[in-house]
């Protein structure tokens, strides 16, 4: 990267700060960016020494080049303005106002709601093809682009409040996501195709070595009916995007890799353990590919078109194409594929708790994204409770409610929950276990280990509310088979193994 300038790094391990004010001409982009991090509105540096041009051509240089350290605030800077005046020969006097689209508070705001973010999704394990894989896919999928906003578009802040804006916000969420993530990452300012005179910004970011080109707002496609993100710019060479996009190539790294060329024909995928699932570009089909091995290549993991694909829990969701569109839930490691709906999913999409699914009928449905207790996501994505069992989500789909476990090392008790009041205890250390609850003439619980019936040493204990299932005591006092007893709001059942309550009418 050639530039006149000294570099920020360099200017701070030479002892300066905002609290420099006589600087060389070389110092003068590192000092800017110091007070531009800061916010700073008003301050004065004195230059000394034979400048290398005109002092406006100086500035003008400087303030053009900002953007390369430290963009989250320097791009923030709305307006700026300066009157300088020679002191001496070879001393000026330079003073600054600076306007920003950003506030102190707002900043903090930023920040915290990021590390947020990045805490629900990123696992430490992770490598950094996967950290930039999901932050791309979570911007793309979040945000959409949009001139007309309340607050400034091209503002952070406002891009994540009100989920509206313009490539420069969408290119800033990116590098600032990157930077917490240590992740090495450029905001570039450039030229695209259709983009008229007005300019474009996206990012370089560098894997293993070596620098990509990354257009986030290109690969937002959520216009493009049952599809929100491609990969056509991810992790891109310089020779792929001098085809629509110019920027000044002495101030960045070069990107030669094709290392990642198989993602530009991908469309929507997500991200479990060390693969992508996706949908194939061709025949619509589900394909597994491992982000670990290289060269990158595709496997078919189901013969069945699917769309909006999301991972929650450790699970796939999708709508089923090849099946009146219904949404279906796929295990990955049992390989058991389940329909969870009977109405055609419109859309599936996800927030920060909750997975989201619309049907044709307007009626939606929840899938709740399970946390723990210190709010970063594990591998597992299961909680440990106060009495030292596995807490499991049981999803709701109408009157079924659907979840699947499967623990390493160490296994646990566990608890399966759901929000509207059902509970199963199973203490017995299972390593992997689906549980399918469901209403249809009667009650059906199915508990199954890789599609295997489980039978229990020792008894689970179902909880059900009675509200849901009205007439199961009297029917489970016809039956000696079951243990049961029961309270006003709840029947608890002993279970050894799964078992179906028929309910006459």
């Amino acid at each position: 990267m050639k530039t006149y300038f000294e570099s920020y790094e360099q200017y701070k391990r030479q002892g300066n700060s905002i609290k420099t004010t006589t600087i060389t001409a070389k110092q003068l982009l590192p000092a800017l960016i110091a007070h531009m991090e800061r916010m700073d509105r008003q301050f004065t540096l004195h230059i000394n020494g034979q400048l290398p041009m005109p002092i406006d051509e100086l500035l003008k240089e400087a303030f053009d080049q900002c953007h390369l350290e430290q963009p989250f605030y320097t791009q923030h800077c709305e307006k700026r303005s300066y009157k300088y005046r020679q002191l001496t020969k070879n001393r000026i006097k330079v003073e600054f106002t600076m306007r920003y689209r950003m506030a102190r508070q707002e900043e903090k705001w930023i920040v915290d709601e990021i590390q947020t973010i990045l805490k629900n999704r990123i696992h430490p394990d992770m490598s950094a093809l996967q950290k930039v894989l999901i932050v791309h896919d979570y911007i793309a999928r979040t945000y959409s682009y949009e001139r007309h906003t309340e607050g400034s578009p091209f503002a952070v802040y406002t891009f994540m409040n009100e989920k509206h804006g313009v490539c420069m916000a969408y290119a800033l969420l990116f590098e600032k996501m990157m930077e917490v993530l240590e992740i090495p990452c450029y905001y570039v300012i450039g030229k695209a195709a259709g983009e008229g005179t007005e300019g474009h910004a996206w990012n370089m970011v560098q894997i293993d070595g070596h620098w990509y080109h990354v257009d986030v707002t290109w690969d937002d496609i959520g216009s493009i009916p049952g599809r929100e993100v491609r990969y056509r710019y991810f992790l891109v060479g310089d020779e792929k995007m001098r085809l629509d996009h110019e920027w000044n190539e002495n101030h960045y790294p070069i990107c030669t890799s094709t290392k990642f060329e198989t993602f530009h024909r991908l469309y929507d995928g997500c991200v479990v353990n060390t693969s992508v699932y996706y949908p194939h570009p061709g025949n619509g089909h589900l394909y597994e590919m491992n982000l670990a091995n290289y060269p990158l290549q595709a496997k078919q993991k189901l013969p069945v078109n699917i769309q909006f694909c999301f991972s929650i829990n450790g699970l796939l969701y999708f709508r089923n194409d090849s099946h009146n569109r219904y949404l279906y839930q796929f295990e990955i490691a049992a390989e058991e594929l389940t329909q969870l709906s009977a109405e055609p999913v419109i859309r599936i999409y996800e927030t920060e708790t909750t997975l989201e699914v619309l049907y044709a009928d307007e009626t939606t449905d929840s899938i709740q994204k399970l946390f723990s207790t210190d709010t970063e996501i594990e591998d597992s994505l299961r909680v440990e409770t106060d009495e030292n069992r596995l807490e499991v989500p049981l999803n709701t789909f109408g009157d079924s409610w659907v979840a699947s476990v499967e623990q390493q090392a160490d296994c646990q008790p566990m608890v399966f929950k759901s929000a509207d009041g059902i509970e199963l205890i199973v203490e017995d250390r299972c390593k992997q276990l689906t549980v399918d609850i469901y209403i249809n003439r009667g009650l059906h619980i199915q508990i199954t280990s890789k599609r295997k019936n489980v039978e229990f040493d020792q008894p689970a204990q179902l909880k059900m509310p009675t509200a849901l299932i009205p007439g199961l005591e009297q029917q489970l006092s016809k039956q000696n088979a079951l243990e049961y007893f029961a309270d006003e709001n709840f029947i608890y059942i002993h279970l050894f193994k799964s078992v179906t309550i028929q309910l006459k009418k």
